[in-house]
């Protein structure tokens, strides 16, 4: 089996956030969010995100993000593919996982932690089981804490060869290379790693990648969307396919499409 074919998944994006970019606010009960889920479509993970990351807004704790998720995971209990949580707080991890096993959940589970920080938290979640996995994303933010504070943390000489050393000392079968398009980079260094991910991705020889450049603001700029209605929003999505399509021709391996419009892939 060549472990190298491409297999592209598709990983929807619902944000129970106030102040999220293009859809905060968007969820205020759980009518709304099964709403979505059902447009949706057949999807093969859900990834949920309570705390927006954007670098205009506040961090919030682990507590308020918390209050914001519990209430929507009964209503995840028959979801069919993988459960996904973007989350740089350990406690919201324990508060998931102990939820989970209170309540019998049996899917495989992710966690998408965009703080870039492989530490004692991660290990301890990767031995718990093997249904577990873990986004390592590429965020130069010194802390957890300051996961929300990336673009003061801009690395100005980052290339392919860089990024793919960063990468390089957290080999693991069940961990998923995230480049964090957005995070802690310059508007060049985002379309620099569009346009060689598969160098990236041969320079690391690691099989599993998670690609969210759906609704970005690197996408906004290039093509010159600066008001954002329903309108626009529908046009970054026909662009985020547009350019999945071009891109797919050099991708490999499996590789996890984040996506607000899931149903366009």
């Amino acid at each position: 089996m060549n472990l190298f074919q491409l297999n592209l998944r598709t990983m929807g994006v619902i944000n129970i956030t106030p102040n999220s970019f293009s859809d905060g606010g968007v969820i205020q009960n759980p009518d709304d969010f099964l709403k979505i889920l059902s447009k949706f479509g057949e999807i093969d993970c859900l990834d949920i995100g309570a705390e927006s990351t954007a670098p205009m807004n506040q961090s919030i704790g682990w507590e308020l993000e918390w209050q914001r998720l519990k209430p929507y995971l009964p209503y995840l209990k028959t979801f069919s593919g993988v459960l996904s949580f973007d989350t740089y707080h350990p406690e919201t991890m324990e508060e998931i996982l102990r939820y989970f096993y209170d309540n019998n959940f049996k899917q495989n589970l992710i966690w998408n932690d965009v703080s870039g920080k492989f530490d004692g938290f991660v290990r301890d979640f990767l031995s718990m089981s093997s249904n577990f996995f873990y986004v390592f994303c590429h965020n130069l933010a010194p802390s957890r804490e300051l996961s929300g504070k990336h673009m003061d943390f801009v690395d100005p000489h980052l290339s392919i060869e860089k990024l793919a050393d960063y990468f390089s000392s957290f080999r693991d079968p069940r961990v998923i290379f995230d480049p964090c398009l957005g995070f802690s980079k310059t508007y060049e260094q985002n379309w620099m790693i569009m346009d060689q991910f598969r160098k990236l991705q041969e320079l690391t020889n690691h099989p599993k990648w998670l690609l969210g450049f759906s609704r970005k603001s690197f996408l906004r700029k290039k093509y010159g969307i600066t008001e954002i209605n329903s309108q626009t929003i529908h046009e970054l999505d026909l662009l985020h396919q547009r350019i999945l399509n071009e891109m797919s021709f050099s991708l490999k391996g499996d590789v996890w499409i984040r996506t607000h419009r899931p149903d366009l892939i």
